[in-house]
């Protein structure tokens, strides 16, 4: 009796059953590791399967946040006026003016091609042409809706048709049908005018990633709402709300208003953020899980539960299929497990086992487990 006793307690020690999940979620950390993944929490793929609701930050990541300019309806002249005095805005879209102007000019406008470079400090700052002449700039004003300024002795307005009506500035009907057309197609678009009237329009706006249809399309298909946030108006996010995958779009939500729409989605089910940027990382943080792109800030990696460090965007959908396979490999250790207690237990009970033959199928059925989640979750195809 004592004999079989030793023989059932050898026998049945639990230790496969206590490898089978460690074992399957390191799995899936090392194969997440290999596809530029960090996992910062280990209970992440058990809560990425329950996740009932994706939320996408659109700006950086849906979009490349890189703004460019796309077209600019003015002349070469008015442009370089322009791109002096957007050298001293901080504003993306200024960004994007100047630096095109400094590498030749818009996409497809061939008349934009000498570049201005300049130093913005004090008052009075200086830009230098195409021909390498210095522009003074002047009276230099950010407004919410634009730059002022006067240069070369010229006053120049870029920014919205409304900086204009304030300013009693002249506004063809041409140049507002211009701007509102650019913005039923997802631009920026800005008015560029001077000495009183506006003259042109510069397009400017960030292209969308590549892939984005995929991954997006991938959640829907496994079951997930698809939620696009952002804080531009919702011409600027038209191409996601006709998307068949994207379930709601939220657009003019300011900075403040993302952790609060979080917070309203996640009164539905466990909701995941996505994101990149600083205005992103309290959002990140509100959700139930949150995975941040590599592009974006620290701030945001540290809110985040999951950081994409190769900044692909395709690697969202990856953490859920990985989440899926971990769950299929506890399942599968687990069964390994349990079919060799239930064989070999009752084995042990009846006598036909020795206490050695019972250490060696108990450490076989440990080894088993351990092979089994060493094999890749995913394969590379």
């Amino acid at each position: 009796a004592m004999l079989v006793g030793l023989t059932v307690l050898i026998v049945s020690c639990p230790c496969a059953l206590g490898l089978a999940t460690p074992l399957a979620v390191a799995a899936g950390i090392r194969d997440a590791l290999e596809r530029s993944i960090v996992i910062f929490d280990d209970t992440v793929f058990e809560r990425v399967r329950d996740a009932r609701t994706v939320v996408f930050d659109k700006t950086g990541t849906l979009t490349t946040g890189e703004m460019e300019l796309i077209a600019a309806d003015v002349d070469d002249d008015l442009l370089r006026l322009a791109a002096a005095l957007e050298e001293r805005s901080a504003h993306p879209v200024g960004r994007a003016i100047a630096a095109a102007r400094a590498s030749g000019g818009a996409r497809g406008d061939a008349s934009a091609s000498s570049a201005p470079a300049a130093v913005a400090d004090g008052g009075a700052a200086t830009a230098e042409d195409g021909g390498g002449r210095s522009l003074a700039v002047e009276d230099f004003e950010s407004h919410a809706r634009g730059v002022s300024g006067t240069v070369d002795g010229t006053a120049v307005v870029v920014g919205h048709p409304a900086l204009f009506d304030e300013r009693g500035w002249a506004v063809p009907d041409a140049i507002r049908e211009a701007v509102a057309e650019a913005r039923d197609v997802g631009r920026v678009p800005v008015a560029v005018g001077r000495d009183g009237a506006a003259e042109g329009v510069v397009v400017v706006g960030d292209e969308l990633r590549e892939g984005w249809e995929e991954t997006v399309t991938a959640l829907d298909d496994s079951g997930v709402d698809v939620v696009v946030l952002t804080g531009d108006d919702e011409r600027a996010a038209t191409v996601f709300e006709e998307h068949d995958a994207v379930s709601s779009v939220f657009a003019g939500v300011p900075p403040e208003g993302k952790a609060e729409t979080i917070e309203r989605l996640k009164a539905s089910g466990l909701t995941v953020m996505v994101g990149d940027g600083t205005n992103d990382a309290p959002a990140l943080a509100a959700a139930d899980l949150g995975i941040a792109l590599g592009g974006g800030t620290a701030m945001a990696a540290d809110a985040a539960d999951v950081a994409i460090v190769d900044d692909d965007l395709g690697s969202v959908a990856t953490v859920f299929e990985l989440s899926r396979a971990a769950g299929r490999r506890v399942k599968g250790n687990i069964g390994w497990a349990f079919c060799y207690n239930a064989v070999a237990i009752p084995l042990a009970v009846t006598g036909l086992l020795n206490p050695l033959f019972a250490a060696v199928a108990m450490g076989a059925s440990s080894l088993l487990v351990v092979t089994n989640s060493s094999r890749a979750l995913l394969s590379d195809d």
